[in-house]
This record gives structure tokens, C-alpha cells and sequence, in this order.
């Protein structure tokens, strides 16, 4: 990064965040690691508007202001110390130019090497003056085990282990992300030839005595580098092996809030919030630094099987991935066939409904008020206490009498016959309200009798889905159904609801078909073989119904024209071709005009 550039982002940061976590913010106490896992199964947003940048989620963690005036505190005691060691004098131009040389050179690899995580800042005194954000790579998580103390709480916390003392228990949580260290140096002219750096280590997430011990170690490590650059020996150091060296057993402890006084290493920035604040805080990086390396990886759609980055996919709850242009053809389509139930994880071991947000993000307007439309019609005949208005369409509540009144029209009606309610009478058949209309003059007896064939016609292949009761007509195929409206599978026969085919072997799949008419069709098909065998046998000379030249009968069921190059049967006279249709074609429903039986 050029240091333009980057002296301009944490200038903003240092004015923004001079103080990262203020006393008077209240930050609201959550002892549940579900509040991180909301984060993550959110969808993820593909608008650019929930990406930040690295430094902008990063800033809060960094202490800018903190570190620069504790960096002078120690840079002047370090300044003083060396003047009474050596009696004020100073190394000669040459050592300084080579130290500036040297300074120059290891500045250059660690950009190189660090890149965005390095920040070079405006010199102090002519001194060379940068930060460096240490990640630590956690391949499979770490757990943090906070220790908290019953005294300094108001509440208990929901599902943590009690520790085996009575005034203190143990919150333990994952984090996938750790907010970063910051490493702030200050090169004095006599590094690094005689003096170390000028530094500070910023932990705002570590108890006061891990930051101060890392400050030991890094002067350890300047001791047996004396002489020697050491920024990179340093910055690997804390990455690779300094969890290891605070804690064991792959945890890391915090200890109880403990109000501390400058005791510690001066260079040790460590926390200064309460646990109840803090860790809340930590479960909001770890979160969004999870997304934004979702965003920034390769993944591949298992629906059109293209690779992209995250930010072109949609994260459901349930943690499968779709690119955004599957999700919105398959929300399209199932909007439109009215198809709601099947609006759910594409994935064929899943059934986690789509979000309404984010159906509202893939569909246009009109086809989310569609959808809108339709879940309130599912959600109604789903209401047994819901009826609609005969008049003008409108959902009624009815009460247990079965009357209803329209809120727009104020018909009041029963909600069984849809008729004026009539208290304490049966409601009418359907024969029953045709003889009144006949009775009246409106129908006449041939009209009464066609309506009531009519009626019964239209409801022979009708059933009520066994869960929404909705009426579900089948006009062909086998006898498992699949309701429309909530998709619900049932056999057509006995209307219980089924979950495969297995019910099926109690349960005919198909009706039983009546082969009387097949049989009387090949009874006649039979005999008129018979008699065109007499009149034309094999041997003979037929005429071709094609190009009709004579060709040739050597067989009763199939005869080739060398003429017009063609095989025909001699049934139904028609081409036929490959040796496969020919074994299945001659006397089948096709060849003698019953394939729709």
C-alpha cells in the first residue's frame, strides 16, 4: 500500500476512533454465541453495501492516539537512557547514513512481504514511523474462556457452565477471527546498529500482564538479534507462536474485569472494557471478517456448476450457496406457477424456506406482491375459521354456528352452503338447490338433469388434499398426487397422505383398465389377417402403398419396397422404421388405433 494512502486511512481512523470503544456507549450484554451465528446465516448481501473496509472494520481495534503518545513516552525515556549511558555523544555520519540505508531496505521487504497490513505513517522528528496488523491464523477456531465474576453481574447468563467456585463461572466461545494485534514502531537513527525500535504492542482484546509478557518477548528477541534488523523476526513471532507461549491447551484465558492502574510495560495497550462489553464486540469482528472472505473466495453453484466470487451468492440459513441468477430464475418461477411450498433450499437434502427478505431482494416488485398475495390466500385456507364471501370474494371469519358476515358487502351467509344463514336448518344438496330453481322457473328439467350430470362429471376426479383440504382434480397419470398448494403428496384412491411410492403396494398405482373393447378390436384384427393371408400369401406381389409398384411378400407383418425403399406394415399400412419398432409395432394399440385407450 503507498503511504499516501495508507497515512490517510489511519489519519481518519486516529480521528474517528481516538477513542475505539467509548465508556459512555452502552453496548448491550449478550451471553449467547447464537447472536454470531444470526450474523453468518443471514443472507449475504450482494449489493457492495455490507462490504467495509479491512481498516474500517479493523479501526476500533487499533488505538492510534493511545499508542502514539505512549510511543513518545518511551522513546523519550529510551532517548535518555542512552544519552546517561554514553555520555551524550552521538554515532558518527556514517553510522547514521548506513542505519537510514538499512531502515530504507527493511521498510521496502516488509511492504513487500505484508502489504495492506502494513501502514506507514508520517515520520516523527525525521524517524521512521509505522503499524503493523497482525492477524493470527486460526485454521480451526480458537475458544476464548472468559472468567466472569457473579459480584459484578446484574443477570445470570443463559447457558454457560458454572465453574466450581460460587462467585465466578467460566463463558466459553469459538471465534474463527481474532481482532488483530497492532505492532506500532518508531525507528530511532541508532537502529540497527546499537539501539532496538521504539514500539508498541496493541492488544485492545488481551488482559494487561499477555501484552506486557509480549512485550518481553520481543525484547528477548532483540537480544539475541543485537545489531540486526528485527521488525520480521519480531511480527512472525507474535503470528506463529505467541498463543502458545500465553496459553495452553489451545484456549485462551481472560481474566475478571480488574480496575488497573500503569503498573504494567508502558508499551502494553490491552483491554480496557468490561467482558460483558468485550465480548460482544469480538463476536461482531469475528462475524463480519467471516463474510469478508466469503465475499473475496471462489465458489462454485451446484445448480449451473460456474464458479464466481461470493459476492455473486446467497447464503441461505441453512449455510448452502447458490449464485444470485439461479436463486432469482428459481424464485421467478415458482412465483409465477404459484408454486409457494416449492420456494425453499434447492439443495434435495434441505427444506429451509427462502426468506421473505430476500425474496423481496430477487423478485421485481410486482412479482414479490404476487407472492405476497399468495401467501396470504395459503395462509387463509389454511384458517378453518376462514370463509369467503359468495358476493364480492372477500375472507370472513365465521363463528361456531358457521355464520359469517362480509366486512365489505355485510352479507351475511353460512359458511358451509355459502348461502343466507340459515339458523338451525340443514344446509341444501346441490339436488336440493336445483329443485328450488327448478321450482322457481329459473331451470327446466333437462336443464336440472344436464347441470346435475355436469356437477357429477366435474367432481368424479376431484379429491381434498388430506392437509389444506384444498380440492385437487386429477386429469391423467397414476394415482400419487402432489397438492398445489402446499405440497402435500396423497393417493388419489384413498386420500391419505403418502411420502413415497411405498404405500403403493396395498394400493394400486393404477386403475384397472376394461380390456373388453382391446379384445373385440384384436378378435377382428385377427380375422381380417386371416383373410388377407388367403387372398394375398406369401410369395405373392402386393402393391406398395406408398409408390404403389408391386414388391414382393415374404412376410405377413412387415414388407420392404425396393422401389421407394421403404418397410411398411401391412396391417395398418403405414412406414416403419428400425428393427426395434418393427418387433413392437405390428398389432400393438398404435398399429390398430387404440393408443388412447
Amino acid at each position: 500500500m503507498a503511504a499516501a494512502s495508507v497515512g490517510a486511512t489511519l489519519s481518519r481512523a486516529l480521528a474517528t476512533h481516538r477513542d475505539p470503544f467509548p465508556e459512555s456507549s452502552s453496548v448491550a450484554p449478550s451471553w449467547s454465541s447464537s447472536r454470531a451465528a444470526e450474523a453468518e446465516a443471514s443472507p449475504v448481501s450482494t449489493d457492495g453495501g455490507a462490504e467495509e473496509d479491512v481498516h474500517d472494520l479493523e479501526s476500533p481495534w487499533v488505538a492510534a492516539a493511545e499508542a502514539e503518545s505512549r510511543l513518545e513516552e518511551a522513546a523519550m525515556a529510551a532517548a535518555a537512557a542512552a544519552l546517561h549511558l554514553r555520555g551524550g555523544n552521538e554515532a558518527d555520519a556514517d553510522e547514521i547514513r548506513d542505519n537510514q540505508q538499512r531502515q530504507d531496505d527493511e521498510l521496502m521487504a516488509l511492504e513487500a512481504i505484508y502489504g495492506d497490513d502494513l501502514a506507514v505513517l508520517e515520520n516523527k522528528g525525521g524517524l521512521r514511523y509505522f503499524q503493523i496488523y497482525i492477524h493470527y491464523e486460526l485454521h480451526d477456531g480458537v475458544e476464548v474462556c472468559a472468567k466472569i465474576s457473579l459480584a459484578n453481574r446484574n443477570r445470570e447468563p443463559e447457558g454457560c457452565p458454572n465453574d466450581d467456585t460460587e462467585d465466578e463461572f467460566c463463558y466459553n466461545c469459538n471465534f474463527n477471527y481474532l481482532p488483530p494485534l497492532i505492532l506500532t514502531c518508531l525507528l530511532p537513527k541508532s537502529y540497527p546498529s546499537k539501539d532496538p525500535p521504539y514500539f508498541t504492542v496493541t492488544a485492545k482484546w488481551m488482559d494487561g500482564p499477555s501484552v506486557s509478557q509480549l512485550c518481553e518477548m520481543l525484547d528477548a528477541a532483540w537480544s539475541d538479534l543485537l545489531g540486526h534488523e528485527v521488525v520480521y523476526q519480531w511480527v512472525e513471532w507474535i503470528r506463529n507462536s505467541s498463543l502458545s507461549y500465553l496459553w495452553f491447551d489451545g484456549k485462551i484465558m481472560l481474566g475478571e474485569d480488574i480496575i488497573t492502574t500503569n503498573k504494567g510495560d508502558v508499551r502494553a495497550i490491552s483491554r480496557s472494557l468490561p467482558l460483558e462489553s468485550l465480548i460482544p464486540s469480538m463476536l461482531g469482528y469475528s462475524s463480519k471478517k467471516r463474510h469478508q472472505d466469503f465475499l473475496e473466495e471462489v465458489h462454485m453453484c451446484v445448480i449451473c456448476l460456474n464458479q464466481s466470487k461470493g459476492s455473486n451468492f446467497i447464503k441461505l440459513p441453512c449455510q448452502h450457496l447458490f449464485c444470485v441468477k439461479c436463486m432469482e430464475t428459481l424464485c421467478k418461477m415458482h412465483v409465477k406457477e404459484g408454486s409457494l411450498f416449492q420456494l425453499v433450499c434447492p439443495d434435495t437434502k434441505c427444506n429451509t424456506s427462502i426468506p421473505h427478505n430476500l425474496l423481496k431482494r430477487l423478485l421485481s416488485v410486482e412479482e414479490f406482491e404476487r407472492w405476497d398475495r399468495l401467501a396470504l390466500e395459503k395462509a387463509l385456507k389454511c384458517m378453518a375459521d376462514v370463509v369467503y364471501c359468495p358476493k364480492c370474494e372477500v375472507g370472513c371469519l365465521q363463528d361456531d354456528d358457521n355464520n359469517a358476515q362480509c366486512p365489505k358487502c355485510s352479507f351475511t351467509f353460512c359458511g358451509l352452503c355459502k348461502e343466507l344463514w340459515h339458523p338451525g336448518k340443514q344446509c341444501l344438496t346441490t339436488e336440493q338447490r336445483l329443485q328450488r330453481q327448478k321450482a322457481s322457473g329459473k331451470l327446466t328439467q333437462t336443464e336440472m338433469a344436464q347441470e346435475i350430470l355436469n356437477i357429477r362429471e366435474l367432481y368424479k376426479d376431484v379429491r381434498l388434499c388430506p392437509t389444506c383440504r384444498v380440492a385437487i382434480n386429477r386429469i391423467s397419470g397414476c394415482n400419487k398426487m402432489m397438492c398445489t398448494s402446499c405440497g402435500q403428496l396423497f393417493c388419489f384412491r384413498c386420500c391419505k397422505a403418502i411420502s413415497g411410492y411405498s404405500h403403493f403396494k396395498n394400493c394400486g398405482l393404477f386403475e384397472a383398465r376394461d380390456t373388453t373393447e382391446w379384445d373385440t378390436q384384436m378378435t377382428q384384427m385377427q380375422n381380417g389377417i386371416q383373410e388377407r393371408a388367403q387372398n394375398q400369401p406369401l410369395g405373392g406381389s402386393i402393391r406398395c402403398p406408398r409408390c404403389r409398384e408391386k414388391t414382393f411378400k415374404d412376410d405377413d407383418k412387415y414388407v420392404f419396397c425396393w422401389a421407394c425403399r421403404t418397410s411398411y406394415c401391412t396391417l395398418c399400412k403405414r412406414a416403419v422404421e428400425g428393427k426395434i419398432l418393427k418387433r413392437g409395432h405390428w398389432g400393438s394399440p398404435e398399429c390398430v388405433g387404440l393408443e388412447n385407450m
